[in-house]
């Protein structure tokens, strides 16, 4: 069980590494951060930190106890909807709001 434990670990861990090294190397992040008009999106900023620190904490707890997938705390949710209705509201925003230069 131990061994079994800690070769899915590895395997995790591998498959983030080989993720992160081609996403690196392709250096394909040209529309993460930015809105279409070029400048930078707060709300795609706080999406992604949200998004990290989460997936983070889950690897974390499940590493911590490996037996079982841990549950989502209610909070967790809630701040991850907060996350989504911050970024929508910036995309209605800039979709629907008064457009610059008029």
């Amino acid at each position: 069980m131990t061994t079994a434990r800690w070769e899915f670990i590895l395997l995790i861990v591998a498959f983030g590494v080989v993720t992160m090294w081609r996403l690196l190397k392709s250096a394909v992040f040209d529309g993460l951060l930015r809105a279409a008009d070029g400048t930078v999106s707060p709300g795609r900023i706080q999406l992604l930190v949200l998004t990290v620190l989460t997936a983070l904490q889950y690897l974390l707890a499940t590493i911590h106890d490996p037996s079982h997938l841990p549950a989502v705390p209610s909070s967790l949710v809630a701040a991850t909807g907060g996350s989504q209705v911050v970024y929508l509201a910036a995309k209605a925003w800039s979709i629907f709001g008064p457009k610059r230069g008029n």
